[in-house]
């Protein structure tokens, strides 16, 4: 429950105050339009170095202005710029370079394998670098000069330092990420889900590790794991702020997300082409992006941060106020019933183990029925994407269902069910609880009370799937019995045929003697007392008269809780249909509900499923009330 208010608070604040940054035109652009494989900003922010696809590495301005171009052998893997302005460049020619702030080599060292991946402190005193093919991550001086091999169990995939050198974090091919301390030891490694695309860390200890299974997780320096972010497409690149308070991620499909560390979206942009790359500005003020398209883009996403900063303490803030304000109502409740209904404390204290032994059953209910529900009433009000951006447009999902040609449609089908259904929930089990009523022997009753609720043991998924065989045009047992009395001719598809497809549905389940019904009605005319029925047939009242006068009115309570329950199951229902014809065919048997399942499933239009299902709820909360209000019981 804390995290579910923790989100709604969080996302609520997020769209009240941050304002989403613009993607721009890109800052650079490549003539080849080729993959830009690496990037990396400079310690002060006024630089960006990129590493591509055609063998160069290329140095530009904060604006984009290009300074100068090193071309090595073959695709550059790696870049990392250094505060003095120079630059650390691995290649897939199996070298890694120094480039001074003007563009020259200053030295280069062969590694005889291809180097995967380079990450260095500003300082440049300390970097790694991870091999084709390897199990070892290599740790390098300022000079290039191997000074120490960490070897894995399994081949090396990625490998982090933090900005300030203390941690470095490693994933492998086996699916565990890693964390060493400054002093190289393990602190830990997790299994994770997915093989490991990227992988960095914050001065703190604080990793992201991106997952082609379209997740980033992250974890503490302990090995906790602190939230998931999910995306929308494989994560290709994952990037954190230096103080480890929020992560950006990029996904094949061209988005790009900044989340906080609970794994909260705080905004999210898409640009043509795969994210191939992202990078926060060392200050956390700017995001950079490169796409396999060959563009570099910029993004001002300071103020997202420092709003997500504001909504974080104002969660906390609230979730600390809220507590405390439940801990004063319980004590001033208790005080109160300490002095004037002592006698109330009592009762409670003994019975406190049948409450302790209830408190799990209401904290199931509270978590898995009203808070997802608070949750649709909620998200109705909003465009909402789970794992990306929500944004409030208020009622604009309930005007969108007076449009929806689904929704409209799907309402006269839902008025028909609602007619027919409580005609069969009613009518076929009231006639045969009176039969089994009216039989004179005892066990007679119970011999066809048994037989009809031995049926219950059928599983409705079967019953629908032998219903579908037998409107079957070809060989179905429909076409069969009205060919033979000469009513018809095979080949008619009932549940084809638009015009017959909701009948045919209807049809379905024929007699129409509901289990619950029936065991509801036949209790309701046991309960009667024998004295009244006796009574009635001494004044020379017959089996008609005494039904009409005796059971109908006594029976009240009984329609007034099947009324309730057939309304909630046909409006809410779209499984038979679902199974059956799939809404089909056209639009002939679609209910609201069906369009709320495809609207959650097949479209992700969350917010939309939410309105629907809120508006079921009033529809179902209205007839409820005019039932209870208009139906009167022996008890009113």
């Amino acid at each position: 429950m804390r995290r579910m208010t923790s989100y709604l608070l969080a996302v609520t604040l997020l769209l009240l105050f941050a304002q989403a940054a613009h993607a721009s035109q890109p800052i650079w652009e490549m003539e080849q339009k080729l993959t830009i494989k690496s990037l990396s900003i400079s310690e002060d922010g006024e630089a960006v170095a990129v590493g591509t696809q055609n063998a160069s590495a290329i140095l530009l301005g904060q604006d984009g202005t290009q300074k100068f171009e090193f071309l090595a052998k073959n695709v550059v893997t790696g870049v990392a710029l250094l505060s003095d302005g120079q630059l650390l460049v691995s290649s897939d020619d199996r070298h890694l370079y120094r480039i001074d702030a003007g563009g020259k080599e200053v030295w280069n060292k062969d590694f005889k394998k291809m180097i995967k991946t380079l990450s260095a402190t500003a300082d440049g005193q300390l970097a790694v670098i991870t091999l084709y093919n390897t199990n070892v991550i290599y740790l390098l001086d300022g000079a290039g000069e191997v000074v120490q091999e960490l070897p894995l169990e399994i081949t090396v995939k990625n490998a982090a330092l933090s900005p300030n050198g203390e941690w470095l974090a490693a994933g492998a091919a086996n699916q565990y990420g890693y964390l060493f301390n400054q002093a190289s030891d393990q602190q830990y490694k997790v299994p994770l889900s997915g093989d490991i695309v990227s992988i960095a860390a914050a001065d703190n200890g604080t990793i992201v590790i991106g997952t082609s299974n379209n997740k980033a997780f992250l974890y503490t320096s302990e090995g906790a794991l602190k939230g998931t972010l999910t995306t929308k497409d494989k994560v290709t690149s994952v990037d954190i702020t230096k103080d480890g308070q929020f992560i950006a991620v990029a996904d094949y499909s061209g988005n790009y997300y900044v989340a906080n560390t609970d794994g909260k979206p705080l905004w999210t942009t898409k640009e043509t082409g795969a994210g191939q790359q992202i990078r926060f500005s060392h200050d956390g003020n700017r995001l950079y992006a490169a796409s396999d398209k060959g563009a570099v883009f910029q993004y001002a996403v300071g103020a997202v941060l420092e709003k997500g900063k504001q909504a974080e303490f104002a969660q906390k803030a609230l979730l600390v106020s809220a507590i405390a304000a439940v801990i004063l109502l319980l004590a001033g409740l208790y005080i109160w019933l300490r002095k004037k209904k002592p006698h109330i404390l009592q009762r409670l204290w003994k019975s406190k183990t049948a409450y302790l032994m209830l408190l799990p059953s209401f904290t199931l209910i509270i978590i898995f029925l009203y808070i997802p529900s608070f949750s649709g009433l909620f998200h109705s009000l909003y465009d909402w994407k789970p794992g990306a951006r929500s944004e409030f447009i208020g009622l604009a999902n309930f005007k969108r269902m007076l449009s929806d040609p689904y929704v409209t449609k799907g309402a006269g089908n839902l008025l028909i069910l609602i007619v027919t259904g409580l005609f069969k929930a009613l009518i076929p089990p009231l006639i045969v609880a009176e039969l089994i009523y009216h039989l004179r022997s005892k066990k007679s009753q119970y011999i066809f009370r048994t037989a009809f609720v031995i049926s219950m043991v059928i599983p409705s998924v079967g019953m629908l799937l032998i219903w579908q065989d037998m409107f079957d045009p070809n060989i179905g047992l429909i076409n069969q019995l009205l060919h033979t009395i000469g009513l018809g001719s095979f080949g008619h598809a009932w549940l084809g045929d638009p015009k017959t497809a909701l009948w045919a549905l209807i049809l379905i389940g024929f007699p129409f003697v509901g289990i619950l019904q029936l065991l509801v009605m036949y209790s309701g005319l046991i309960a009667i007392p024998e004295e009244v029925i006796e009574a009635a047939r001494i004044d020379g009242a017959r089996s008609w008269r005494i039904i009409r006068s005796i059971h109908l009115p006594l029976l009240a309570g009984q329609f007034k809780l099947l009324i309730v329950l057939s309304l909630i199951g046909i409006i809410q229902d779209f499984g038979s249909i679902l199974i059956v014809t799939g809404g089909g065919p056209a639009d002939s048997t679609y209910v609201p509900a069906l369009q709320m399942y495809f609207a959650a499933t097949k479209f992700n239009d969350m917010g939309y499923a939410s309105a629907l299902g809120v508006s079921m709820f009033v529809i179902i909360l209205i007839i409820t009330i005019i039932n209870m209000k208009f139906i009167k019981t022996n008890t009113d």
